[in-house]
C-alpha cells in the first residue's frame, strides 16, 4: 500500500521521484537502526551471560549457605554429645560435704565443688577431672576427661594428671611429703 500511496502523491505532483526515493531510503535508515538498536539491548550473548554469572553467584551463596549450616548442626551435634557423655559420666553425689576449691584457667578464678574424702582423693591423684557444661561442674573420671581434652578442650576446667609433674624435675620441695590434711 505504500506504493500506491507513494504512486498517488506522485501522479497528483506533491513530490518529485528524488524526493520519494529520498523519504524510502531513510525510513529504511531508520528501521535498520531501531532492529540493531533493540539487538543491541537484547542481544543473546550478553544476555545469556549475565543470566549465567547471576546463576553462578547464586550457586556460590548457596553452597555457603548450606556449609554454615552444616558447620552450625555439627557443632550443635558435637556439643550434645558432649553433654550425654557427661550426664552418663558423672560422678557427683548429692551428699558430698567437703569443699574442694580450683581455679578455672579461662576465668583466673576460684571455684568450689562439694565432693566426698574419697574424690577428694581422686582429683588429687588425677583419677577424676571436673568439666564445665550447663552452668555446672560436673566430677568425671580421667579416662572421659582425655577424650574430652582431645575433642572440647575449653569443656575441662581442672585435671591433675602427671604429665605436668612430671617435667618439674628441678623442684627444691619434691623431698618433702605434703600433709594430707592440708586444705585451701
Amino acid at each position: 500500500m505504500s506504493n500506491s500511496l507513494r504512486d498517488q502523491m506522485l501522479k497528483a505532483g506533491l513530490v518529485s521521484k528524488k524526493q520519494a526515493k529520498k523519504l524510502e531510503q531513510q525510513n529504511k535508515q531508520k528501521v535498520r537502526q531501531q532492529r540493531k538498536q533493540k539487538k543491541d539491548i537484547t542481544d543473546e550473548n550478553s544476555v545469556s551471560y549475565i543470566a549465567s554469572q547471576k546463576q553462578k553467584e547464586e550457586i556460590a551463596r548457596t553452597k555457603e549457605l548450606n556449609r554454615l549450616k552444616e558447620e552450625k548442626r555439627l557443632q550443635k551435634e558435637q556439643q550434645s554429645q558432649i553433654r550425654d557423655i557427661i550426664k552418663r559420666h558423672t560422678v557427683n553425689e548429692p551428699d558430698a560435704d567437703i569443699v574442694y576449691n580450683f581455679v578455672v584457667e579461662s576465668d583466673k578464678l576460684v571455684k568450689q565443688i562439694f565432693v566426698t574424702l574419697k574424690q577428694q582423693q581422686q582429683l588429687i591423684n588425677g583419677y577424676l577431672a571436673i568439666a564445665f557444661v550447663d552452668d555446672n561442674y560436673h566430677l568425671i573420671p580421667a579416662p572421659v576427661a582425655d577424650k574430652l581434652l582431645e575433642r572440647v578442650p575449653e569443656i575441662i576446667v581442672c585435671y591433675n594428671n602427671d604429665t605436668d609433674s612430671a617435667s618439674d624435675g628441678d623442684d627444691p620441695y619434691a623431698d618433702y611429703q605434703i600433709p594430707d590434711d592440708l586444705m585451701w
